[in-house]
């Protein structure tokens, strides 16, 4: 007798992925295969859709293989995470007799009479949400100048089992990616932790290594699959996308990337070291390949090599490219003013401006921000860094980025930005990239849940950003692409541009390449004549 075969359960990170993959129309028989499970249960997950991408969002175990069960409180459950995320993120310690006292505060609130708060709820809560207890260390609070001195003294012990090619930094920055004029300068300094105003903006990763070393951006977007995605599979972008309502960082964005990066180096056979600043969205994680190591509070400003220069240096060459763009777009619409076609720039947009701003940022940048704050192991001398360009001298100073932008195009930055060009990386500089609202606690369970729900909400929908754009020009067919290609081919040739010409080869043969799959597959009948007799 065949034993039988034992059904294997999809993990909730597995499930994820196979709702994306079914969302961008593969089959469901394929994605059964590829995971080793039956089709029914892949054809399910569209049912169980929202249920699983909220497990996803509130942070349950990725490694969980039993669907959640209905208890009926979930609102108390939602309200005590709440509380335990905010408690956690001010540094105020949390133990078992708070959270059920917490609990019975919101039942009672909320008329949920049955509710008992047991330590078999407590037990499932923290299980559920992956909650470990342990010791609280280090101080909040401000730090002053000695306790940079002293870091950077540590910092060479610290680094010194990793080669400098092994040793990265990563650290996000908002980004006003249009609608940039006058009205900027109202945010300037202001808080952008929600409304209209973080409508307008993005929230980028930037991580590289002392060598130079840089991963692909991360980018967080408001939408799931903005309406300018049209057909990209947002998986074949130059950059890593995600999104939530607000275009923030948060600890479950922050896990995947970097468990995906945990991944990558452990394929590669190399272990890193990662320094990252002490923000609420990353969390620590013992992973395989992948070291976290944290600055001390409140000293990034000193301590962070990608706050020393590196990010400014991206910001400005993507202004620079997206001014580049507006002028060109105004030569094509001499009716419509700067701004207002600078309100029509998409995330689409903002994704490949600064993919190519942050790939044409030099190394001997990345080096020197990182020598600025002490990234040199024990042992190399001072003489050994600058002869690496590791180290700052006055005769190696790096060119300004409007050095070859014409002095017509800078005139215009203050047409279209408000601004002159230089000031563009100041914009966007005190824009919030995670969560920093504080809730008032002192609120009605009701209340408070309002707040939550309207905050903290995923989109799944299209972005608001795009709802204004519209395509003046329609969509061509694959001759017309072809067409145009070959204009545009003869107009490189006639400049002498090799560059643009290059570039419009390979553009060339990925239309070769769609019309080939567009054709109908021939069949044997094709290659015959009938005639009647």
């Amino acid at each position: 007798m065949a034993t039988p075969k034992k059904r294997v359960l999809l993990t909730l990170g597995q499930k994820v992925e196979a709702i994306k993959l079914l969302d961008s129309g593969k089959a469901a028989y394929k994605i059964a295969e590829d995971l080793g499970v039956g089709k029914t249960q892949i054809q399910n997950l569209r049912k169980r859709k929202r249920e699983i991408l909220d497990d996803f969002e509130n942070n349950l175990p990725s490694s969980t293989k039993r669907r959640r069960h209905i208890t009926g409180n979930e609102e108390v459950n939602k309200l005590v995470l709440e509380f335990f995320k905010d408690a956690v993120s001010r540094r105020i310690i949390v133990n078992g007799p708070i959270l059920k006292e917490k609990a019975l505060q919101f039942a009672e609130d909320l008329g949920i009479s049955s509710f008992k708060g047991s330590n078999g709820w407590l037990e499932s809560f923290l299980k559920r949400n992956g909650i470990s207890f342990g010791t609280q260390s280090g101080e909040r609070g401000d730090v002053d100048i000695d306790t940079v001195a002293d870091w950077k003294l540590k910092l060479s012990t610290i680094i010194q089992d990793y080669d400098l090619e092994n040793v990265f930094n990563m650290d996000e920055t908002g980004l006003f990616f249009k609608d940039t004029t006058r009205k900027t300068f109202y945010f300037k300094g202001e808080d952008c932790a929600g409304g209209k105003k973080s409508k307008e903006r993005i929230t980028v990763a930037l991580c590289s290594s002392v060598s130079g070393e840089k991963l692909p951006p991360l980018i967080i977007g408001k939408a799931e699959k903005p309406r300018c995605f049209s057909k990209i599979d947002k998986s074949t972008l130059p950059v890593n996308y995600y999104s939530n309502k607000k275009a923030w960082m948060t600890r479950d964005i922050f896990n995947d990337w970097l468990q995906n990066l945990n991944r990558k180096m452990r394929r590669k056979n190399r272990k890193i070291l990662l320094f990252l600043d002490n923000t609420t969205s990353h969390s620590e994680m013992d992973l395989s390949h992948v070291k976290l190591k944290f600055f001390p509070p409140n000293t990034t400003s000193h301590t962070q090599p990608m706050d020393q220069g590196i990010i400014q240096a991206t910001k400005l060459k993507f202004r620079k490219k997206q001014l580049l763009h507006m002028i060109k777009t105004m030569d094509l619409h001499p009716s419509m003013s700067g701004p207002d076609l600078l309100k029509k720039t998409s995330v689409l947009d903002a994704i490949y401006w600064m993919n190519a701003a942050w790939n044409e940022v030099q190394t001997s940048t990345i080096e020197k921000c990182f020598s600025r704050c002490g990234f040199v192991k024990q042992g190399k001398s001072e003489e050994d860094c600058q002869e690496m360009g590791m180290l700052d001298t006055k005769d190696d100073e790096d060119d300004d980025d409007d050095d070859d932008i014409p002095l017509a195009a800078l005139k215009k930055t203050k047409d279209i930005f408000g601004c002159e060009f230089n000031e563009l990386v100041d914009i966007d500089s005190n824009v919030h990239t995670c969560n920093t609202e504080v809730l008032d606690w002192g609120k009605s369970a009701c209340e408070i849940l309002n707040t939550i729900d309207a905050s903290c909400t995923l989109s799944d929908d299209s972005d608001d950003e795009d709802s204004s754009e519209v395509d003046s020009l329609g969509i061509c067919s694959i001759s017309d692409a072809s067409f145009m290609l070959e204009k545009l081919l003869r107009f490189a040739k006639h400049h002498g541009s090799a560059l643009l010409y290059s570039s419009l080869m390979k553009a060339d043969e990925e239309v070769a390449h769609m019309n080939v799959k567009k054709s109908k597959q021939a069949v044997i009948s094709d290659f015959f004549t009938f005639t009647r007799s």
